[in-house]
């Protein structure tokens, strides 16, 4: 073909990209770029080369469509890189071809040196074309790539479903600031099954990189006090501003390859790589794991308060260090996130050590933290790459609009670019259109690989601004987003990069039907019942339950105003039960509220304490409670022992609740607190000392179904 004149252009536009470009090839001409850029560069030739190499044969149609992304990966090396030893048993279909691109590449005026031969890789070269002689890699023979097709793009990428920044963001309390102020918890699994470039996750998937120029800079104390109220006492005086800069760092994030211990159910061992997990309920599901890891060096600073006003004194703590581990379980079937669970070890410039853990499977409605956090955590994880955009070819400049949870996204091809670290890369610009023309914005840019599921490279830039969206017209479920957030001004940057990857073999198995999977409605309660004066109890662990005890508040203390409001149209909206003691709030149908504190007597109850909330304080309205379980219906499941195993360790002694365990419920549409959910709750909470440190362990559980929300473990220097 070398020696024949250009055909003329109504020739060319009718040939494939694949001939397209074995042509520029042949005439030792560049041969990236489209359709179009291939047929202008054919027609505008001066001077053809005679002497540029040409393969034995025509090569296969996956290497006509990498051959683009090998020249640009090696543009500015010199032959000697790619020099090997001759192979054995030569491949004339491809190896030569790599050899020959490279000098087209480097568009030298005499290409007659010697020609490089590439090292013996067998059966590497058709699974990944790309890799081959470029980036050695010992487990190079591990990368599967989807067979590329003549007439596709170069690139086609997916970006992640922003669903999963509130979806699988899951602390639930008291858990140390850098859960907060740097994502430690990981909240992406993985999303839909991708094709062609953006491949289906694989068992075994592996990514390393780098946590470089991120820092969080919060301001406004309202906004710092969300995350004062769940922290440690690291953030207890400071006030009106905070910044959080992560001075160096490294992370990982791992698709678990499991084995076949990990699967109980024995009809279900050809889906071997899945693992089994307990959901909300405690039942058994077949899920994909993920597992998130950081090694971060964290500098803190900002102002302190003195005898409650916040001053201008600077505060400063520097040499900070965390390690994390975030494990994700989602379900193969249903594709929907069972639960996370993530530990913390916090070190502070003295050597004090805070280790945190949190299990979680709900994360609806947790309040102003709950619309704050994904912005917060969103910049340390890589995203998963395939959900946002489905199969679409993402070509240079296309640009499109998703819509997905709250947000509007646009996003905008802007083209394959050559880097250093990762060669040839396509950059992705994404926007979130709503929060831009009102509060701030959330700018993403990500440089994604061939075969790669997660972004080689990943800038985050987020500003977010209350004060500037009170003109803002937004309406709908945005509208009530921005009003939730807490007054302030956040600013978060973060840059993640790739340094090393290995891949797995086999496809997740998503969407297939398992034998194990829990039935619909299994193991889910349907006893619900219509409050009177509380919340039904029914306790057969406890003989002071609830119903004893306002039966002897009405009894013996008739003429209490707790009683008085019982007696008419009232309802204790919070209980918590400690050791034969009730301590009860309570609202009447005037808003008159109060609380007062009930202890078992022998035959009878003590009134030992009262008080009453200031006027307007706790709303009421019985038409907002919903039907519950009972709460001793919740505590023998809490406390199943194979239900949440982790967590009964805590707060069983075997055979009941441990003694220093505090139990009882919440109905959250009476509550002020900023944590506090959407729903009635019941919870559990313990502290305790071990071995010279302060431990707390808590739970959270929807009263409503059942269902576990999350629980906590924390451990702390005495």
């Amino acid at each position: 073909m070398a020696s024949e004149g250009p055909p003329d252009r109504a020739t060319l536009s009718a040939m494939k990209v694949s001939e397209l470009r074995q042509l520029c090839s042949d005439r030792g001409l560049l041969v990236s770029g489209k359709k179009d850029e291939l047929v202008d560069r054919m027609l505008g030739i001066e001077t053809l080369p005679e002497e540029a190499p040409k393969p034995s044969e025509e090569p296969t149609e996956d290497i006509d469509d990498a051959i683009d992304k090998l020249i640009a990966r090696v543009s500015g090396e010199g032959p000697d890189e790619l020099e090997s030893e001759p192979e054995s048993e030569p491949e004339p279909e491809e190896e030569p071809l790599e050899a020959e691109i490279v000098e087209a590449e480097l568009v030298e005026p005499e290409p007659e040196g010697p020609e490089p031969e590439p090292e013996e890789e067998p059966e590497t070269v058709e699974e990944d074309p790309w890799f081959s002689g470029v980036i050695p890699s010992e487990t190079s023979d591990e990368l599967l790539l989807d067979d590329v097709e003549e007439e596709e793009p170069s690139m086609v990428i997916v970006l992640p479903s922003v669903e999963g920044l509130k979806e699988n963001w899951r602390p639930i309390s008291a858990i140390a600031v850098v859960v907060l102020l740097v994502g430690a918890a990981a909240f992406y699994l993985i999303q839909q099954d991708p094709a062609f470039t953006a491949r289906p996750l694989r068992y075994g998937d592996h990514m390393d990189f780098t946590v470089t120029e991120t820092t969080i800079e919060v301001t406004g104390d309202e906004m710092i006090a969300i995350l004062r109220d769940v922290t440690t006492p690291t953030l207890n005086e400071v006030c009106d501003e905070l910044r959080a800069t992560v001075s160096g760092g490294t992370g990982s994030i791992t698709i678990r390859n499991g084995g076949i211990g990990d699967i109980s159910h024995p009809l279900d061992a050809e889906l071997i790589g899945a693992v089994n997990a307990h959901d909300s309920y405690g039942r058994e599901h077949l899920t994909v794991e993920q597992t998130v890891t950081h090694d971060l060096a964290i500098d803190l600073q900002g102002k302190v308060r003195d005898e409650g006003s916040c001053t201008n004194t600077g505060w400063i703590m520097e040499d900070n260090y965390l390690v994390s581990q975030s494990k994700s379980w989602r379900d193969i079937a249903t594709r929907t996130t069972i639960r996370t669970d993530t530990d913390l070890s916090f070190t502070d410039p003295d050597g004090d050590r805070t280790d945190a853990r949190t299990v979680a499977f709900d994360s609806d409605a947790l309040g102003s933290v709950g619309t704050l956090s994904p912005l917060l955590i969103f910049p340390l994880t890589p995203i998963e790459l395939h959900d946002f955009f489905g199969d679409t070819a993402l070509t240079d400049g296309l640009s499109s609009v998703k819509t997905s949870g709250l947000m509007d996204w646009s996003w905008e091809v802007k083209g394959e670019i050559n880097t250093d670290l990762h060669g040839l890369v396509t950059h992705v610009s994404i926007t979130e259109e709503g929060l831009a023309t009102c509060v701030g914005h959330v700018n993403i840019d990500i440089h994604v690989k061939h075969g790669n599921p997660w972004p080689v490279k990943q800038v985050v830039d987020i500003l977010l601004d209350k004060d500037a969206g009170e003109d803002c017209s937004l309406e709908g479920l945005i509208s009530d987003y921005l009003l939730d957030l807490p007054d302030g001004r956040l600013v978060v940057s973060a840059v993640i990069t790739e340094t090393s990857s290995n891949f797995g073999s086999t496809p997740v198995h998503w969407d297939a039907a398992y034998a194990g999977s829990p039935g619909s409605g299994e193991d889910v309660p349907a006893s619900q019942q219509h409050w009177e004066q509380a919340m039904p109890d029914e306790s057969s662990l406890r003989d002071f339950d609830l119903e004893a005890a306002i039966e002897c508040l009405m009894a013996n203390h008739s003429s209490s105003d707790a009683a008085e409001a019982l007696g008419a149209a009232g309802y204790v909206w919070q209980a918590t039960y400690s050791t034969d003691e009730w301590n009860m709030s309570w609202v009447d149908d005037d808003e008159n509220a109060g609380w007062v504190i009930l202890r078992h007597r022998d035959s009878g109850c003590i009134l030992a304490e009262s008080h009453d909330y200031d006027e307007g304080t706790v709303p009421w309205d019985r038409n907002q409670i919903p039907e519950t379980l009972t709460l001793g219906l919740l505590e023998e499941r809490v406390l199943g022992a194979s239900s949440y195993p982790d967590l009964n360790q805590f707060i069983s002694d075997g055979s009941g609740w441990e003694s220093s365990v505090s139990y009882g419920y919440l109905l959250a549409t009476a509550s002020v607190d900023l944590l506090s959910l959407d729903i009635v709750t019941a919870a559990g909470a313990r502290s305790w000392e071990d071995s010279g440190r302060d431990n707390s362990a808590g739970f959270v559980i929807d009263a409503e179904t059942g269902s576990m929300v999350g629980w906590y473990h924390t451990s702390l220097p005495a």
